[in-house]
């Protein structure tokens, strides 16, 4: 037996959805427990507040750090005795919930109020040590039971969060399709390919950039609602879907890679894996996009567009080569690289997405 999608059960999107959500988040149980960044439980505060008016307790803990065991095991025992856990705002919030909420053997639902990650939608936790390094993708057992997914949440946040979740949703479809190169063994993973090929087609590529002007200017638009759907709704299932046939490309080789060198309190995750992007562009000999093409694109969103911009000085060789190294020993470059690639051709890329993205 294969068991190829692991999503939500319940997943409810578009302006109010935070509404309609509640009786399935009641549903859950009659004592819930809230973990979330600050900034998140304020902007869910509406949510919190109608959950809490239906519930025999609602306990609300602030998080602050990474996705770590640490953190997991310290939310698990304060959730101990509670139905359910929500997690609240940003991945490393949610993915501490997903997984906490496993430890405990209870339900949890996930509300974002950022679209930087698809983490609200995918029964993965991204494990980090307490200073931000990558440590491993965690696939959990069981599935969100309710993810609510409500641009009204998110509208007067920073712009800068959305801009990363489309450039994350996209790193997802441009590791998927790179690795399509290589084979496309089933169904399901030809299913992965056309989710992909569809958001950036038809939501990311021509809307993301009215959608975060729409977000800045408070306007409930429809390319907004779509633009978050894609960033949470469509990377998330592009990546079940072709989770088990499609490995580590550029884009979160070098975002991890960089996670272990930057400054993970000023640096998004969205923001560290757009320039794998723009690495894969450089060295991609039959790229669907070049990299001034999508350099471009960057900048209509106001993304990072070189390693600089992240604190990160890439021009000098020994960290350079470093960092090349690292990614390369990331690289999935059976299942998911078409092309042969080597430490000093990831350096040569570096290089190269610094002096185009100035």
């Amino acid at each position: 037996m294969t068991e190829y999608l692991l999503s939500p059960i319940r997943t409810v999107t578009g302006f109010g959805a935070w509404r309609g959500a509640l009786s399935s988040v009641e549903g859950l149980g009659r004592r819930a427990f809230v973990v979330g960044g600050v900034r998140g439980l304020a902007a869910a505060g509406p949510f919190l507040e109608a959950l809490g008016g239906r519930l025999d307790a609602l306990h609300v803990e602030p998080f602050r750090g990474e996705c770590s065991e640490e953190s997991i095991a310290h939310v698990a025992r304060n959730a101990r005795g509670f139905n359910s856990v929500i997690g609240v705002g940003g991945g490393k919030a949610i993915d501490t919930a997903k997984a906490a909420a496993v430890q405990c053997g209870v339900p949890c639902a996930t509300v974002p109020t950022s679209a930087a990650t698809c983490a609200a939608y995918t029964p993965l936790s991204i494990l980090h040590t307490e200073t931000g390094a990558y440590v491993k993708s965690h696939r959990l057992p069981r599935p969100v039971a309710v993810c609510i997914v409500d641009p009204e949440l998110m509208i007067g946040g920073p712009t800068r969060l959305l801009a990363a979740g489309c450039i994350d949703a996209l790193a997802r479809a441009w590791d998927t399709c790179l690795a399509a190169r290589v084979r496309v063994p089933s169904l399901m993973a030809e299913i992965s390919v056309s989710i992909c090929r569809g958001y950036w087609d038809r939501t990311l590529r021509p809307q993301a950039a009215s959608a975060i002007r729409d977000q800045h200017d408070g306007r409930r638009s429809e390319s907004l609602a779509q633009t978050v759907d894609a960033c949470i709704v469509g990377a998330g299932l592009a990546g079940e879907t072709g989770a088990r046939f499609f490995g580590r490309s550029f884009s979160h080789a070098v975002g991890y890679a960089l996670a272990g060198v930057v400054d993970n309190d000023a640096v998004l995750h969205g923001e560290a894996v757009g320039l794998g992007i723009l690495v894969q562009c450089a060295l991609d000999p039959e790229t669907p996009m070049s990299l001034p093409s999508m350099l471009e694109f960057f900048k209509s969103l106001s993304a990072p567009t070189r390693f600089a911009d992240l604190g990160f000085d890439v021009l000098s060789e020994e960290a350079g080569r470093d960092l090349a190294s690292a990614t390369y020993k990331l690289l999935d470059l059976d299942a998911a690289v078409p092309f042969s690639v080597t430490p000093d051709d990831l350096y040569r890329g570096l290089l190269a997405v610094e002096q185009f993205g100035s």
